[in-house]
């Protein structure tokens, strides 16, 4: 099972002890538990009930109905104990209950994140208004209900139709499992007041794949198209590792351990891939908008949804926020903003504990209406935090196709928090050129220089003549590519010292021979270039993270390098390879200053990809320019702190360095101290580890140094609050697991 709880379970947590006593493991018990429990609830006989649609089942199991009903009565005062104005309310609750529990491989290999009764309500109720008498709709992936729930109580609290109305006339469901149809059909069952309406409602429970199932079958059920689709289509990639059918089989493994010891792992690995081509090739014949990259599940969903919908019919779905900016998803992105007069992108972080999976993660909730207008359309991007029964929307700004097209060519959303954020983005979109675009004078050459997966049987764990050590991702931060020491273990269970700027030193996991380099990547790790970490996320406390690469080194495939212009590859020793030089320092600092990390923070989810990395707009610098020249001085002096005997009496200049970088890429998109001050809110992690001033609950002092040299020293507010800062020991742009080492026997922070 996952480790993280989400916060429905912990609501529904009485409840599902009474459950799971009371069933003994076996689902059907479970279910018909449930169904008493919800025939109570809505006043139904569950007598009745179960005749009409558990015959088969009941006779099956042989189940007492005295025991189960008496059962049922303690889930619903559990349930109606945490029902109040801060909990869950019972038909939905129910829905919750009556999922079909898979195990964690399982569970990501399907996609099944199952919605939190909070996103159902946000979803229902802002597509309740449009649904109407004689209207239909479908959630495709219906698992038990939940979201169709929702959209009963909705559509039922606004009074045009009853909810009763709702089940017996408008909802349709599909779902793979018959059990999780079962859930659904007991779930919406508990908001009737008659089983007339749940009987008329089984002719529309689909036991299908909602992907394979033909026009015909849909037609059927609603000719012409659906007045709107509703869903939370699973979110999973249409591939199969190793590591996951290991999972699936049971097995206990860390990433990145070794597979040597699983006989027939190759063999199966290759079944399931086959199986799961096949089952792509079925799926192809009808989609046309998935464009390239992998086969992900929610695309193939989101399709289908838009292909289901008659014109003018509604989208309220749940995604990934890959859909807004991810390469793969451009041609769905453009259907979908040329398709709707208006389309609205509400941005929810995981931090209220929505799904079992990392809180960071952020997902859309996608509303939309398709009609093929032509017309230039308007978006809406919303941002919303998660609350005991809902979510508060915080922050709004709409903007026209047209004007996103004007500064994304792809369509890639930014996730920007009001009109403030908006023109700023566009304003540094227009004053820079995209790194790696046409007319970029950077040209840069990408690669990745050895793939820890791939190349994994030539590297070695001890050092041997003719090996290089492997730079890894945990290895690089702003200015170091020594910032951790691997001590011991693999993979997800290594373990990584962090590491002082004066003990900085190269302590890799692995070495890799330089006789098995390709030969242009060979002669580039004699070179010096540039070197980021792709794993980051926009929620960090610095998204870009890079570092000036030295030669002797390879790095792995989560440290990508650049090298610039026509003479990359060159080696330091003539003049051509010091303008690449130049041009590394340079980008290194550029790269590494609170703008372009800010702007790129807009675009970021988990990772800073090719895709991603040539759009950042970079202010036209010259190396040869008095700006250029100073920003790469900078540069060099801050990358040569790393290893430094001298740098307890350096770490105050290099803030002060880190500054004047800041100050000036800022001038050079023609920005000022407003926007700087604007763009510090989006980084509300800076700074920990830091004593704050008086009074005030954490220390700013980046910020304000930054402030303080972008008014040249002359606002005695910002530089009175610096002064009083370093007077209590703070030093700015130290990352919080480096704020306090160890040099001599004595703590003190170090500069990252």
């Amino acid at each position: 099972m996952s480790s993280y709880r989400t916060h429905e379970q912990g609501l529904l947590a009485e409840a599902e002890a009474v459950l799971r006593k009371a069933s003994k493991d076996s689902p059907e018990r479970r279910l018909e538990i449930l169904e008493a429990a919800s025939c109570a609830f809505a006043d139904l006989s569950v007598a009745d009930y179960w005749a009409a649609f558990c015959s088969d089942s009941r006779s099956n199991t042989g189940t007492d109905e005295t025991a189960i009903v008496a059962h049922a009565t303690l889930v619903l005062e559990a349930l109606e104990a945490v029902s109040g104005e801060d909990g869950v309310p019972v038909p939905l609750a129910l829905a919750s209950l009556a999922r079909v529990e898979l195990a964690q491989g399982k569970q990501r290999s399907t996609g099944a994140y199952y919605t939190d009764f909070r996103l159902a309500r946000y979803l229902a109720e802002g597509l309740a208004e449009h649904i109407g008498p004689g209207m239909k709709v479908l959630d495709p992936a219906a698992g038990s209900g939940l979201l169709l729930t929702a959209l009963a109580l909705a559509v039922g609290k606004r009074g045009e139709i009853s909810s009763t109305d709702f089940v017996a006339a408008v909802a349709c469901a599909a779902d793979l499992s018959d059990l999780a149809l079962r859930g659904a059909r007991l779930a919406l069952a508990s908001v009737v007041d008659g089983l007339k309406a749940v009987l008329a409602l089984d002719e529309r429970l689909l036991h299908h794949d909602s992907l394979l199932t033909d026009d015909a079958t849909w037609e059927q059920v609603c000719p012409g198209g659906f007045d709107a689709v509703i869903g939370n289509p699973p979110w999973e990639k249409l591939k199969v590792t190793r590591h996951e059918l290991l999972g699936k089989a049971g097995v206990v493994r860390h990433y990145g351990a070794s597979y040597e010891l699983h006989e027939g792992i190759h063999e199966a690995l290759s079944e399931e891939r086959q199986q799961m081509l096949d089952y792509l090739d079925q799926i192809a014949v009808e989609t046309k908008l998935q464009g390239r990259g992998e086969a992900d599940l929610y695309k193939l969903f989101l399709e289908f949804s838009c292909r289901r919908l008659r014109p003018g019919g509604h989208l309220a779905l749940l995604v990934p926020a890959g859909l807004i900016r991810s390469q793969g998803t451009e041609t769905l992105r453009r259907f979908l903003l040329e398709s709707s007069p208006a389309i609205e992108f509400t941005v929810v972080e995981n931090r209220a504990r929505f799904f079992a999976i990392d809180t960071r993660f952020k997902f859309l909730a996608v509303k939309a209406q398709l009609t093929r207008s032509q017309a230039d359309s308007h978006m809406v991007i919303k941002h919303a935090s998660g609350t005991s029964t809902g979510l508060r929307e915080t922050s709004q700004v709409t903007f026209l196709h047209s004007e996103l097209a004007s500064v994304r060519p792809d369509l890639t959303v930014p996730e920007v928090r009001g009109q403030a954020e908006w023109d700023l983005f566009r304003r540094m979109s227009r004053t820079g050129i995209p790194f790696g675009g046409p007319g970029s004078p950077w040209r840069p050459r990408l690669a990745r220089e050895v793939d820890m997966s791939r190349d994994r049987d030539d590297f070695r764990t001890v050092p041997a003549p003719g090996y290089l050590p492997v730079i890894e991702g945990r290895m690089v931060h702003q200015y170091r590519s020594r910032a951790k020491a691997h001590r011991s273990g693999t993979g997800r269970a290594a373990r990584w010292e962090v590491l002082s700027l004066a003990d900085a030193m190269t302590g890799p996991q692995y070495w890799y021979p330089a006789s098995r380099l390709r030969g242009g990547i060979a002669e580039r790790t004699q070179t010096i270039r540039a070197g980021f970490c792709d794993i980051t996320g926009q929620t960090n406390e610095r998204t870009l993270l890079t570092a000036v690469i030295q030669p002797g080194t390879v790095c792995g495939n989560k440290v990508p390098t650049v090298l610039f212009g026509p003479h990359a590859g060159k080696t330091a020793d003539d003049e051509r390879g010091d303008d690449a030089e130049k041009l590394v320092h340079l980008w290194v600092a550029l790269m590494n200053s609170i703008p372009v990390d800010w702007w790129a923070r807009r675009i970021t989810t988990t990772s800073m990809n090719y895709f991603l990395l040539r759009s950042i707009p970079l202010p036209l610098i010259s190396p040869e320019g008095p700006d250029g020249g100073r920003i790469i001085e900078l540069s060099r002096r801050l990358t040569a702190l790393e290893g430094s005997s001298d740098v307890r009496h350096a770490v105050t200049a290099a803030a002060r360095d880190r500054a004047e970088i800041d100050v000036l890429v800022a001038r050079a998109y023609g920005l000022g101290p407003e926007e700087l001050e604007l763009m510090f809110e989006d980084f509300p992690l800076l700074d920990r580890g830091q004593p704050p001033l008086a009074g005030e609950a954490r220390s700013t002092i980046t910020r304000d140094l930054v402030l303080a040299a972008a008014r040249g020293g002359n606002d005695s507010y910002w530089t009175d609050r610096v002064t009083r800062a370093q007077a209590l020991g703070a030093v700015a742009y130290v990352p919080a697991e480096y704020a306090s080492l160890r040099q001599g026997g004595t703590t003190w922070p170090v500069t990252g």
